[in-house]
């Protein structure tokens, strides 16, 4: 149904079509001021209300004397409210509404118009992690080395003294062969000239480890204050054969004949395991019926087990991770696989140390020193559950660690230089 002609307007305008433009629309122009608008019933009569031009013409001027209701737009109407319907107090009759249907639009050429489709945006390809990798085919090894039962009791606050200062001591050897460690791998960095250095990753690592320098000097001076405030026992034992094997990891890792990646994955896997863990033994702290009285579950639960489960060391250690990925993504070592391998090796190795690094206790507590030779599991069977007869070099074997795992070395992603990682989730 069309709209009824109003023959003031049809006067008023002269209707033409545009050849400028692709659509070629219909275009009116008033003949009194020569204005040009695209044809639209209701803003030709908003225009005439405003047109100067118009009004003081001698035809508005008799049709104002003939008809001082106003004429009304369409004849077969009632001339009521006819000047309500022009200064828009009243819409306009004659305007059809939806007369197209609800969302539809008017074929151009004989051919349907698409509707709108909302643009999706595709969703950001997911880029290869190393460290998800690692913790997926070194699941089992990670649990037993994060989830021990010196780690439970220190939760519970059922841990006895003895065993926590013999972890004490053996982790004050840990900390000064770190030192060494993180030195060692910042005199591998080589620093290119550059005008923005806080976005070059070689500086970022730089930034990373005099961070790790620094944290772990703060821990040495922690250490000391904690041993004094609570009166904690520590005896002058030196590194335990496990601690040793540590002190060599960290010696090999940061060595030469070592890529920075492997030294930094070292880095991450060590205080992953520890933030791990120590989480691992908070989770147990709400077992807790009345607060202890013992001067070591006391230093526990009210600073040794903040401290590694801190907001500040978390931060600390997921920037490692994402540096040690991106280590990964951007490496161009002309044997990517073979150094793959090797941080699945040296990964499994600090499990299969980490596990072995909390002292064994029995189910009271209490250090217990047969649990682990009754299974053979120390250093002195090199050749069975051990590291494969030494347990220096990185890339030792480690033999049968309880992971039935094997690198996979067919995999189709490609990590940077590093073939064979799937993209796995974290399992931690």
């Amino acid at each position: 149904m069309g709209r009824h002609a109003n023959p003031d307007i049809r006067r008023a305008f002269a209707e033409f079509q545009d050849e400028s433009t692709p659509s070629k629309c219909n275009k009116v122009r008033c003949l009194h001021c020569g204005f040009v608008r695209a044809k639209n019933t209701t803003r030709q009569i908003e225009h005439l209300q405003e047109c100067q031009a118009y009004l003081s013409s001698a035809e508005a001027q008799a049709h104002m004397r003939e008809n001082p209701e106003g004429t009304p737009i369409d004849p077969s109407m009632p001339d009521t409210n006819t000047r309500a319907i022009l200064n828009g107090t009243h819409p306009n009759p004659n305007l059809q509404v939806h007369r197209r249907g609800p969302n539809a639009k008017r074929a151009r050429d004989g051919l349907p118009i698409m509707p709108h489709m909302p643009q999706h945006v595709a969703p950001s390809p997911l880029v290869p992690s190393l460290t998800a990798h690692l913790l997926t085919v070194c699941g089992p090894s990670f649990q037993a080395a994060t989830q021990t039962p010196f780690l439970s009791h220190a939760g519970c606050g059922t841990l006895a003294a003895a065993p926590l200062s013999q972890w004490l001591v053996q982790d004050g050897h840990y900390a000064r062969g770190y030192i060494r460690f993180i030195g060692q791998l910042l005199a591998k960095i080589r620093l290119p000239q550059t005008t923005s250095s806080q976005f070059h990753i070689a500086y970022r690592t730089m930034d990373l480890l005099i961070s790790a320098l620094n944290n772990i000097r703060r821990e040495i001076t922690f250490f000391e204050i904690n041993v004094t405030k609570y009166g904690l026992a520590l005896n002058n034992d030196p590194p335990t054969p496990i601690t040793r094997a540590y002190l060599d990891l960290f010696l090999s890792a940061s060595s030469s004949s070592a890529s920075m990646l492997e030294g930094m994955v070292v880095l991450w896997g060590t205080e992953h395991c520890y933030r791990s863990a120590w989480t691992y033994a908070a989770t147990f702290s709400g077992t807790l019926s009345t607060p202890s009285t013992d001067a070591h579950i006391v230093a526990l639960h009210q600073s040794l087990i903040p401290n590694w489960t801190s907001p500040a060391f978390s931060k600390f250690v997921d920037a490692t991770r994402a540096l040690v990925d991106e280590l990964a993504n951007t490496t161009t070592s002309p044997n990517g696989k073979e150094e793959m391998l090797r941080c699945e090796e040296v990964f499994r190795q600090i499990c299969w140390l980490e596990e072995r690094f909390w002292p064994d206790v029995d189910g009271m507590g209490q250090e217990d020193d047969n649990t682990r030779l009754a299974s053979g599991g120390g250093l002195s069977n090199l050749n069975g559950n051990g590291l494969g007869g030494s347990v220096g070099p990185l890339g030792a074997g480690i033999g049968s660690q309880g992971d039935d795992e094997t690198p996979g070395t067919n995999g189709q992603t490609t990590f940077g230089g590093l073939n064979g990682i799937e993209n796995g989730g974290q399992t931690s």
